[in-house]
Protein backbone atom coordinates (compact mmCIF):
# COMPACT_ATOMS: atom_id res chain seq x y z
CA UNK A 1 0.00 0.00 0.00
CA UNK A 2 2.81 2.34 0.84
CA UNK A 3 4.37 2.02 -2.63
CA UNK A 4 0.99 2.23 -4.20
CA UNK A 5 0.84 5.68 -2.44
CA UNK A 6 4.20 7.18 -3.19
CA UNK A 7 3.47 5.99 -6.82
CA UNK A 8 -0.06 7.49 -7.08
CA UNK A 9 0.46 10.79 -5.13
CA UNK A 10 2.59 14.00 -7.16
CA UNK A 11 3.46 14.83 -3.91
CA UNK A 12 5.14 11.84 -1.38
CA UNK A 13 8.65 12.57 -3.06
CA UNK A 14 8.48 15.53 -1.77
CA UNK A 15 6.98 15.03 1.94
CA UNK A 16 9.28 12.13 2.13
CA UNK A 17 12.19 14.59 1.86
CA UNK A 18 10.35 16.73 4.91
CA UNK A 19 8.27 18.80 3.05
CA UNK A 20 5.55 17.50 5.59
CA UNK A 21 7.80 19.01 8.51
CA UNK A 22 6.48 22.18 8.13
CA UNK A 23 3.02 23.68 10.09
CA UNK A 24 1.50 25.30 6.94
CA UNK A 25 1.81 22.15 5.33
CA UNK A 26 0.09 20.14 7.63
CA UNK A 27 -2.84 22.78 7.97
CA UNK A 28 -3.41 22.68 3.84
CA UNK A 29 -3.12 18.72 4.22
CA UNK A 30 -4.71 17.09 7.16
CA UNK A 31 -5.08 13.88 5.41
CA UNK A 32 -1.62 13.27 4.18
CA UNK A 33 -0.96 14.87 7.42
CA UNK A 34 -2.10 11.54 8.86
CA UNK A 35 -0.85 9.59 6.15
CA UNK A 36 2.78 10.32 6.93
CA UNK A 37 2.09 9.97 10.73
CA UNK A 38 0.70 6.57 10.54
CA UNK A 39 3.48 5.38 8.16
CA UNK A 40 6.20 6.48 10.95
CA UNK A 41 4.53 5.36 13.40
CA UNK A 42 4.80 1.70 11.67
CA UNK A 43 7.76 1.87 10.48
CA UNK A 44 9.07 2.60 13.93
CA UNK A 45 6.35 -0.04 15.67
CA UNK A 46 6.86 -2.65 13.64
CA UNK A 47 10.50 -2.86 14.25
CA UNK A 48 10.62 -2.10 17.90
CA UNK A 49 8.21 -4.80 18.02
CA UNK A 50 10.33 -7.21 16.56
CA UNK A 51 13.16 -6.29 18.48
CA UNK A 52 11.42 -6.71 21.63
CA UNK A 53 10.42 -10.06 20.73
CA UNK A 54 14.08 -11.29 19.49
CA UNK A 55 15.83 -9.60 22.89
CA UNK A 56 13.29 -10.99 25.18
CA UNK A 57 13.99 -14.48 23.45
CA UNK A 58 17.82 -13.76 23.86
CA UNK A 59 17.62 -13.56 27.27
CA UNK A 60 19.68 -15.24 29.58
CA UNK A 61 16.34 -17.15 31.21
CA UNK A 62 15.57 -18.77 27.58
CA UNK A 63 19.43 -19.60 26.57
CA UNK A 64 18.38 -19.88 22.63
CA UNK A 65 18.34 -17.34 19.97
CA UNK A 66 15.28 -17.29 17.24
CA UNK A 67 16.54 -17.01 13.91
CA UNK A 68 13.34 -16.44 12.54
CA UNK A 69 12.82 -13.50 14.98
CA UNK A 70 16.35 -12.47 13.92
CA UNK A 71 15.85 -12.81 9.95
CA UNK A 72 12.25 -10.59 10.39
CA UNK A 73 14.21 -7.85 11.88
CA UNK A 74 16.88 -7.69 9.32
CA UNK A 75 14.17 -8.45 6.50
CA UNK A 76 11.87 -5.12 7.76
CA UNK A 77 14.62 -2.83 8.41
CA UNK A 78 15.75 -3.83 4.98
CA UNK A 79 12.17 -2.97 3.45
CA UNK A 80 12.27 0.45 5.29
CA UNK A 81 15.92 1.57 4.05
CA UNK A 82 15.39 0.11 0.39
CA UNK A 83 12.02 1.87 0.45
CA UNK A 84 13.70 5.04 2.03
CA UNK A 85 16.10 5.24 -0.73
CA UNK A 86 14.32 4.29 -3.78
CA UNK A 87 11.06 6.63 -2.94
CA UNK A 88 12.55 8.80 -5.73
CA UNK A 89 12.36 6.15 -8.23
CA UNK A 90 8.94 4.57 -7.01
CA UNK A 91 7.95 8.24 -7.67
CA UNK A 92 9.25 8.68 -10.90
CA UNK A 93 7.65 5.45 -12.20
CA UNK A 94 4.34 6.44 -10.86
CA UNK A 95 4.59 9.93 -12.87
CA UNK A 96 5.54 7.78 -15.86
CA UNK A 97 2.55 5.78 -15.38
CA UNK A 98 0.22 8.63 -14.79
CA UNK A 99 1.44 10.46 -17.92
CA UNK A 100 1.19 7.57 -20.18
CA UNK A 101 -2.90 8.01 -19.61
CA UNK A 102 -2.74 11.50 -20.34
CA UNK A 103 -0.95 11.22 -24.01
CA UNK A 104 -4.08 11.84 -25.97
CA UNK A 105 -4.49 14.90 -24.16
CA UNK A 106 -0.89 16.16 -25.06
CA UNK A 107 -1.13 14.65 -28.68
CA UNK A 108 -4.34 17.61 -28.53
CA UNK A 109 -1.98 20.37 -28.13
CA UNK A 110 0.94 19.21 -30.04
CA UNK A 111 -0.73 18.15 -33.37
CA UNK A 112 -1.55 22.09 -34.52
CA UNK A 113 2.37 22.51 -33.86
CA UNK A 114 3.01 19.69 -35.80
CA UNK A 115 0.98 21.09 -38.57
CA UNK A 116 2.29 24.30 -38.98
CA UNK A 117 4.41 26.01 -35.95
CA UNK A 118 4.21 29.61 -35.54
CA UNK A 119 6.49 32.07 -37.06
CA UNK A 120 5.49 35.40 -34.79
CA UNK A 121 2.83 35.84 -31.67
CA UNK A 122 -0.36 34.82 -31.59
CA UNK A 123 -3.12 32.44 -30.37
CA UNK A 124 -4.33 29.07 -31.37
CA UNK A 125 -7.35 27.22 -29.95
CA UNK A 126 -5.34 24.46 -28.10
CA UNK A 127 -3.04 26.92 -26.26
CA UNK A 128 -4.33 30.13 -26.04
CA UNK A 129 -2.94 33.23 -26.87
CA UNK A 130 1.36 33.04 -27.02
CA UNK A 131 4.29 34.89 -27.11
CA UNK A 132 6.88 33.48 -29.53
CA UNK A 133 10.59 33.80 -29.03
CA UNK A 134 13.10 34.24 -30.43
CA UNK A 135 12.17 37.14 -32.62
CA UNK A 136 11.96 36.08 -36.64
CA UNK A 137 12.35 32.63 -36.04
CA UNK A 138 10.53 31.20 -33.18
CA UNK A 139 11.35 27.81 -31.15
CA UNK A 140 9.92 28.96 -27.68
CA UNK A 141 6.24 30.09 -27.66
CA UNK A 142 5.24 31.35 -23.90
CA UNK A 143 2.02 30.49 -23.16
CA UNK A 144 -0.34 33.35 -21.66
CA UNK A 145 -3.09 31.26 -20.44
CA UNK A 146 -1.43 28.31 -19.85
CA UNK A 147 -3.47 25.35 -20.96
CA UNK A 148 -4.58 22.12 -18.92
CA UNK A 149 -3.53 18.45 -19.44
CA UNK A 150 -5.04 17.11 -16.07
CA UNK A 151 -7.57 19.32 -14.79
CA UNK A 152 -6.45 21.09 -11.43
CA UNK A 153 -2.91 18.83 -11.72
CA UNK A 154 -1.35 19.75 -15.03
CA UNK A 155 -0.40 22.76 -17.10
CA UNK A 156 1.79 23.08 -20.11
CA UNK A 157 3.53 26.76 -19.54
CA UNK A 158 6.12 26.98 -22.47
CA UNK A 159 6.64 25.13 -25.37
CA UNK A 160 9.94 24.96 -27.14
CA UNK A 161 11.18 23.29 -30.96
CA UNK A 162 14.31 21.22 -31.29
CA UNK A 163 15.44 19.78 -34.26
CA UNK A 164 11.60 18.44 -34.74
CA UNK A 165 11.23 17.69 -31.19
CA UNK A 166 8.23 19.18 -29.48
CA UNK A 167 8.92 19.73 -25.86
CA UNK A 168 5.86 21.12 -23.03
CA UNK A 169 7.37 22.24 -20.33
CA UNK A 170 4.81 21.34 -17.04
CA UNK A 171 3.84 22.73 -14.52
CA UNK A 172 0.75 22.75 -11.41
CA UNK A 173 0.95 19.66 -8.78
CA UNK A 174 1.93 16.81 -10.90
CA UNK A 175 4.42 18.94 -12.77
CA UNK A 176 7.70 20.37 -12.59
CA UNK A 177 8.97 17.89 -15.65
CA UNK A 178 8.67 18.12 -19.64
CA UNK A 179 6.86 16.03 -21.57
CA UNK A 180 7.75 16.00 -25.18
CA UNK A 181 6.99 14.48 -28.61
CA UNK A 182 10.18 13.08 -30.67
CA UNK A 183 9.99 12.05 -33.99
CA UNK A 184 11.39 8.85 -35.44
CA UNK A 185 14.96 8.16 -34.34
CA UNK A 186 15.17 11.38 -31.73
CA UNK A 187 15.48 11.03 -27.97
CA UNK A 188 15.80 13.56 -25.15
CA UNK A 189 19.30 15.24 -24.61
CA UNK A 190 20.09 18.13 -23.01
CA UNK A 191 19.39 21.60 -24.98
CA UNK A 192 19.12 25.56 -24.77
CA UNK A 193 15.25 26.73 -25.34
CA UNK A 194 14.86 29.66 -27.35
CA UNK A 195 15.63 32.29 -24.54
CA UNK A 196 18.95 30.83 -24.25
CA UNK A 197 18.29 28.72 -20.85
CA UNK A 198 20.38 25.76 -20.15
CA UNK A 199 18.71 22.24 -20.02
CA UNK A 200 20.43 19.52 -18.79
CA UNK A 201 18.69 16.58 -19.06
CA UNK A 202 18.54 14.24 -15.69
CA UNK A 203 16.37 10.66 -17.03
CA UNK A 204 13.84 10.33 -19.56
CA UNK A 205 11.64 7.69 -19.88
CA UNK A 206 8.95 7.09 -22.85
CA UNK A 207 5.12 7.08 -22.08
CA UNK A 208 4.04 5.70 -25.64
CA UNK A 209 2.95 7.28 -29.23
CA UNK A 210 6.41 8.98 -29.78
CA UNK A 211 6.29 10.86 -26.14
CA UNK A 212 8.63 11.06 -23.63
CA UNK A 213 8.73 12.17 -19.44
CA UNK A 214 11.82 13.89 -18.90
CA UNK A 215 13.50 15.38 -16.00
CA UNK A 216 15.85 18.27 -16.11
CA UNK A 217 18.37 19.28 -13.57
CA UNK A 218 16.96 22.34 -11.69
Amino acid sequence: MLAIWAAADPSFADLAKGGFLSREWMSANPVRSVGIGLTAILAVGSLLGLLVQFFARSSPTTQHRSLAQLLAVVTLAGFWFAFATHVDSIAWQGKRARFALRVEGLERIVAPLREEWPERDGELPAIGPFMAYPFGRPTTLVLLQAPSVAQQSVYVSAIELQDGAIKLQLTGTDGGDWAEWHPPKSRPSSFVGGLSDPHEMETATPIGRGWYLVRYQS
